[in-house]
């Protein structure tokens, strides 16, 4: 499945399955955002999430948090005194039912607000959005070309404008760039890159590309992947052919393990290894009984991103790391915290306006800074996130690793310093 052609693509596919409509319908009202909300003392929020197919595994983590975080606004209120429900369907990382989808939450569902799918599916979604001027909220957007398209109808707390879906890894490049020194490399500076073939990957590719030339990084190999790649031999022993100082797999969770795996298997590393896998779900990461690894292995100095950073402070921060210490004596991974953000967001900024019609909740956002479970966000002129936010850079630090569990409590975050519980930088020196 290439996502990759979806941002090309993104406006006639999903609006033949939309009946044809023109997007001249964009600037219209919508009927379906009443003012007050569904009739009865409630408020609908919906959605569709991943729960089957590619990436069921996040897209089901990214449905915790959003019920979670309508556990939270109930607990605290709800919106103006309505109680908030979740209207959510399945579109199994399909791009091609996802219009269909939308069309029915907001056309028979007539949900208040709005959630987007999660990662590059979203695309599919936005032209329905915008045909109904309906404000969608993102849940892990990984891609700026809706917000290129439809400016402030796609809220997209996950990046801006400059990074645009490399954002994700802009803390963990600055990181390196400032403690490079700290690791035991070549100091060639040489990365290799095992990159996405969906629309993510190329942002990550031209963002992130540009970011390692400016600063004197010399990228040796980089090649994109389906999401779902199934063997990784012939990679693996190329990746380990040209012995690069860094390791960079922007990958997939599923993905993530088996390549890995492939890299134990083949003793194939690099003093810097960067998995996406394991930022994005370190809840999974270190437990085999939730498609990860042996904390042994998981637990090895593997960098990435790290939207939980313990001295970030929010209400909804605290309530979220208590709700998955609870529930998975973890760390919120960041799919949770992702799925619980979205559901935040639209809720705090409907409070906020005291309305779920576009505009208004367009001038709550624009007008209002939101303090969410992750990080802080204030639209933008393109509805990005102009806030000063930061994903932070993170790995697990045990101080006995053949004594690693499952548990969270080894996370340390490195990166920005106002954040950092560690300034250990440990190099990857095998696999033993």
């Amino acid at each position: 499945m290439k996502l990759r052609k979806i941002g090309k693509k993104l406006v006639s596919t999903a609006l033949v399955a939309a009946l044809g409509m023109s997007l001249t319908a964009c600037g219209s009202s919508s009927s379906d955002g009443e003012k007050t909300g569904n009739e009865g003392g409630k408020l609908i929020i919906g959605g569709t999430y991943t729960l089957s197919g590619a990436c069921a595994h996040a897209g089901q983590n990214t449905l915790k948090g959003a019920k979670a975080a309508v556990e939270y606004i109930n607990k605290n209120g709800g919106i103006n005194g309505k109680k908030v429900e979740l209207k959510y369907y399945d579109d199994e990382f399909d791009e091609s039912k996802i219009p269909t989808l939308y069309e029915k939450l907001i056309s028979d569902d007539k949900v208040d607000l709005l959630t987007s799918p999660y990662t590059s599916p979203f695309l599919a979604a936005a032209p329905i959005a915008a045909k109904h001027n309906k404000e969608m909220f993102c849940i892990a957007a990984d891609s700026y070309t809706a917000n290129e398209q439809y400016g402030k109808l796609i809220a997209n707390p996950q990046m801006d404008e400059s990074w645009k879906g490399g954002g994700w890894w802009k803390d963990v490049f600055e990181y390196l760039k400032s403690n490079y020194s700290k690791y035991k490399t070549s100091g060639q500076k040489t990365v290799a890159i095992l990159n996405l073939e969906t629309t993510y990957g190329h942002e990550v590719s031209e963002s992130v590309g540009k970011f390692l030339k400016e600063n004197g990084f010399k990228v040796v190999y980089e090649e994109f992947f389906d999401p779902g790649n199934s063997d990784w031999t012939a990679t693996v022993q190329k990746v380990k052919n040209l012995n690069p100082d860094i390791l960079f797999a922007p990958q997939y969770f599923e993905d993530s393990v088996r390549l890995v795996q492939k890299c134990k298997e083949m003793n194939c590393y690099a003093p810097i290894m960067v998995i996406e896998g394991m930022s994005w779900d370190p809840i999974s990461w270190p437990n085999t009984e939730l498609g990860g690894l042996e904390p042994s292995t998981a637990k090895l100095p593997f960098l990435g991103y790290s939207i939980y950073k313990e001295k970030y402070e929010s209400a909804s921060k605290d309530y979220l790391a208590d709700y998955c210490k609870k529930e998975f004596n973890s760390i919120p991974s960041n799919d949770v915290i992702c799925g619980f953000m979205a559901v935040e967001l639209a809720c705090e900024a409907a409070k906020k306006a005291n309305s779920t019609e576009t505009d208004a909740l367009q001038e709550a956002l624009s007008n209002n800074t939101f303090n969410l479970a992750g990080y802080p966000y204030k639209m933008n002129e393109s509805g990005g996130n102009g806030a000063e936010f930061d994903w932070g850079c993170g790995q697990f630090q045990p101080k006995d690793l053949s004594k690693a569990d499952a548990s969270g409590d080894d996370w340390v975050t490195l990166w920005p310093e106002k954040y950092a519980t560690s300034s250990e930088a440990i190099t990857f020196e095998g696999w033993k």
